[in-house]
């Protein structure tokens, strides 16, 4: 039994301070951040976050988010299945849905081939749905850097329910800087164009992480991200911005013979 809880690793994952909406919530997400390459087996990991106040307002906010990755020589896959939901006096004021599915093609070559689907609904509550299904390459500029490109379609319905769809280009870049032992800079950039409106519908997000591992279970992440949406839904803003702090501890070794 034991044997194979060992391949099972939970994480929990505080977040105690955020200016806007939670990371995976936002309508470009940072996939970078959430790979697992190189790692060959099955894992699971869960997350969790719970903030709540109590005075003059009652406030109750939590995200619980369960991921599966299965990665071979060949291949490498992952499920993510998140909610969360906010509520104020007793009154839910936000809930979030979001699922994203990936699977990727791995080779000897430095150029890789994956294809992804997503869901999420109210993802930063001026979309009542978005669900997008794409595919691309993915290549290896060197041992940290990456960068993609492909493309994929877009379905989104605004609060007030009118619906649009959209076919984007889809790139991205991400890097990795070692700026000690055991602190590294993640930026990462995303960029996806209309084919049809190039130049006046695009989006755009930037999100800049700092990891500090404190040792091998325990690890810190400061985050900045910058969403732009120059067509948004009905009453959305055009930019959006948030910052985070989390804490996440490994307990895959308690778990081991």
């Amino acid at each position: 039994m034991l044997h194979k809880i060992n391949k099972l690793q939970f994480i929990f994952v505080a977040v105690f301070s955020a200016l806007s909406s939670n990371v995976l919530t936002q309508a470009i997400v940072n996939i970078e951040d959430l790979r697992r390459e190189g790692e060959i087996g099955f894992f699971t990991s869960i997350s969790a976050s719970l903030d709540a106040s109590r005075g003059n307002r009652d406030r109750d906010y939590y995200s619980l988010q369960l991921r599966f990755d299965n990665n071979s020589e060949n291949a490498e896959s992952f499920l993510i299945l998140q909610q969360s939901e906010r509520k104020s006096n007793e009154i839910t004021m936000d809930e979030s849905t979001f699922m994203h599915g990936r699977y990727i093609l791995v080779g000897k070559e430095q150029v890789n081939w994956e294809i992804f689907a997503q869901y999420s609904e109210n993802p930063f509550r001026n979309y009542k749905k978005r669900s997008v299904f794409g595919g691309g390459l993915r290549y290896e500029l060197s041992k940290t850097a990456r960068f993609g490109a492909g493309l994929l379609g877009e379905d989104e319905t605004d609060l007030a329910g009118k619906s649009m769809q959209t076919d984007r280009l889809g790139f991205y870049l991400h890097n990795i800087f070692e700026l000690a032992e055991n602190i590294s800079f993640n930026p990462t950039i995303y960029f996806q164009p209309s084919l049809d409106d190039f130049e006046n519908d695009y989006k755009t997000s930037m999100i800049l992480a700092i990891d500090f591992k404190v040792n091998k279970d325990f690890k810190i992440m400061l985050q900045y991200s910058s969403f732009h949406d120059s067509d948004p839904p009905m009453l959305a803003e055009k930019s959006d911005e948030s910052i985070s702090t989390m804490f996440s501890y490994n307990l895959s070794e308690v778990w081991k013979d």
